[in-house]
């Protein structure tokens, strides 16, 4: 990885849930990778989620010191849950110095829904959908609109719920075990990021300099 230091501000499902939801040691993987490369990432789920809440039933306070003694490179938060106006004056904080915000498919929908439409030349967002066999989220696929993220970072079984919605460019495919999917994301969200660059600087050209280039798929490391 080769970048400055940016800020990168993650939302998750679940950090603490490893069991009941795997990408929970994706994210862990990702965030340790990104701190060893000198990147400043933090990692935020809502209290009181689902999953956390299934994990502490199951394991108990175990799994809250398993993340402290066995993660402590990985910066990670529990925020409230917002909704609303409060929401987005929240967002709007907590971004306000971000370089690039990932969320995770299948974090409140309200919440998703506005990391989006908060994209911005100086902040990048990147929609994660990583699930291929979760039908409940298929509803929350349709809803979000793909076009307000920089980029939607996709396990190959889920990209027919994106295709024709956006940019064919705008979606990297992801797959593989923890270690190489961790990787796979944080190439496919710098590539995303130069991809994104290089449509602002062709927008700031004359006018007679040439336009995008045709609409092709792009792929992660393991596309």
């Amino acid at each position: 990885m080769s970048l400055p230091r940016l800020r990168w501000v993650i939302f998750v499902r679940s950090i603490v849930a490893v069991d009941e939801h795997p990408p929970a040691l994706v994210f862990r993987l990702l965030a340790r990778s990104l701190a060893r490369h000198q990147q400043e990432a933090v990692l935020l789920e809502e209290r009181a989620n689902p999953l956390t809440v299934a994990a502490l039933h199951r394991h108990g306070a175990a799994v809250l010191r398993e993340l402290a003694t066995a993660w402590p490179d990985v910066q990670y938060q529990t925020v409230e849950q917002r909704t609303g106006a409060d929401l987005v004056e929240w967002l709007g904080r907590t971004l306000a110095t971000a370089d690039l915000a990932l969320v995770e498919l299948g974090v409140r929908e309200e919440l998703a829904y506005w990391v989006g439409q908060l994209t911005r030349p100086h902040l990048k967002t990147f929609l994660l959908d990583l699930m291929p066999d979760e039908p409940a989220l298929a509803a929350m696929r349709q809803r979000l609109d793909p076009t307000t993220f920089t980029g939607i970072i996709c396990h190959p079984a889920n990209t027919p719920a994106y295709r024709g919605r956006t940019s064919a460019r705008q979606i990297v495919l992801v797959e593989g075990e923890p270690t190489e999917l961790a990787s796979a994301i944080a190439d496919a969200v710098v590539a995303l990021l130069f991809h994104s660059l290089g449509n602002l600087e062709t927008r700031g050209q004359a006018p007679n300099g040439s336009g995008p280039a045709t609409d092709q798929p792009e792929k992660g490391s393991r596309g």
